[in-house]
């Protein structure tokens, strides 16, 4: 059952609030999505960049000048967060992470809540610099259900002594489904909370969902184009959100002029925590006149498709990850439309990847062009 209870945002409720089925998840067997956020399904660009435009004056009310450290939750509020920290011109941005190859030690590890993959990891090669004269810091997240994820890592935070002692905490999310009285609790622990839409959501049932897709195949051959770019900025290491935003500018800018897609159909697919550099492709590419442009990633989280009219995921495939071999990653409503072109962006620096699986997820697609984004 799902309730909407207060919608600040000029987007419909229907679109920023859809419930789906989890697979095999027995801590909660309902996922909330939304058709805007370009994760799981396919969105406008222009709208995606607009619901975070729209997050980010909902925080301004609050804070606005001073230094701020804004913290992504992985895998999929990381476009969110720098989405919404773009709109500040004094601050700081790094997002946590699942991936334990990143360079040097984790500023803190913690514990997300009813998540399929529940360890978080936050690496800040300048941490101590940076936070030394924070005056916020400012967790995004797509969802917050009961604020558990934020205290634990604000708790971390405190009882390791990895902030100043008169920081202020706070978080913003699209999504809010926290009773007034779990609100007024976390306040009076030192954390505020903002969104655009309030929910009640819980299970209808509760039955644990299994699913044996039934897709389309692929019939006929593809062709691929790998680019590699430099001038990478890695946001789980954290950046000046500035400078972050203006790479990711320039690799749109010279991702949208590898190929012609004037009056074409494109797709921009990120992988992974690697969401916002692909939002910004997709509108650069929709700037330079394509005729149609939609952007969503791939992602860990095993939701159940069903091709029920009503029902907003219709179909799911398994994809190759591009991080680690046995991984297993998905991909959503990849065969409802047929592109002229599907821009891969990523910044993963694996070699060996067989690109065949996700080919296969764009099965009426058939020119495929991986964006490597390095250093």
């Amino acid at each position: 059952m799902l309730r909407i209870i207060k919608n600040k945002s000029a987007f419909s409720g229907s679109e920023l609030v859809k419930m789906v089925r989890r697979e095999n998840n027995s801590k909660r067997n309902y996922l909330l999505v939304n058709s805007v956020q370009g994760k799981h399904i396919p969105a406008d660009p222009s709208r995606v960049l607009e619901l975070f435009r729209q997050l980010a004056e909902e925080v301004k009310i609050h804070i606005n000048s001073e230094k701020t450290v804004f913290i992504g939750f992985a895998e999929t509020a990381t476009a969110v967060g720098a989405g919404v920290a773009s709109h500040f011109k004094n601050s700081y941005y790094v997002h946590t992470t699942r991936e334990t190859g990143t360079e040097g030690e984790p500023v803190a590890e913690f514990r997300e809540e009813h998540s399929h993959a529940a360890e978080q990891l936050l690496y800040c090669n300048r941490w101590d610099e940076i936070i030394s004269d924070a005056r916020h810091i400012v967790f995004v997240e797509d969802e917050i259900s009961t604020g558990n994820t934020i205290m634990n890592f604000v708790n971390v935070l405190r009882n390791e002594k990895k902030v100043p002692a008169d920081i202020k905490f706070s978080a913003c999310s699209v999504l809010n489904g926290m009773s007034a009285e779990r609100e007024a609790e976390l306040k009076n622990e030192g954390v505020v909370f903002y969104y655009l839409l309030k929910h009640a959501a819980e299970p209808d049932s509760d039955e644990i969902y299994s699913f044996v897709p039934d897709n389309p195949e692929r019939t006929s051959d593809y062709l691929l184009s790998e680019k590699i770019l430099g001038g990478y900025i890695n946001p789980r290491t954290g950046s000046d959100i500035s400078l972050y935003a203006d790479c990711c500018a320039e690799l749109a800018e010279r991702t949208a002029a590898l190929c012609e897609t004037a009056g074409k159909s494109v797709a921009v697919i990120g992988t992974e925590e690697c969401m916002y550099p692909a939002v910004c492709t997709a509108e650069a590419v929709k700037k330079k006149g394509a005729a149609h442009v939609v952007t969503h990633s791939t992602t860990r989280s095993p939701i159940v498709a069903d091709r029920s009219p009503e029902y907003p995921l219709k179909s799911r495939y398994a994809v190759e990850s591009f991080y680690e071999k046995e991984r297993k990653t998905f991909i959503y409503n990849s065969d409802i439309n047929s592109y002229d072109i599907v821009i891969v962006v990523t910044d993963s620096d694996k070699k060996d990847y067989d690109f065949i699986s996700l080919a296969e997820a764009f099965c009426k697609s058939e020119r495929f062009m991986l964006v490597r984004w390095v250093k």
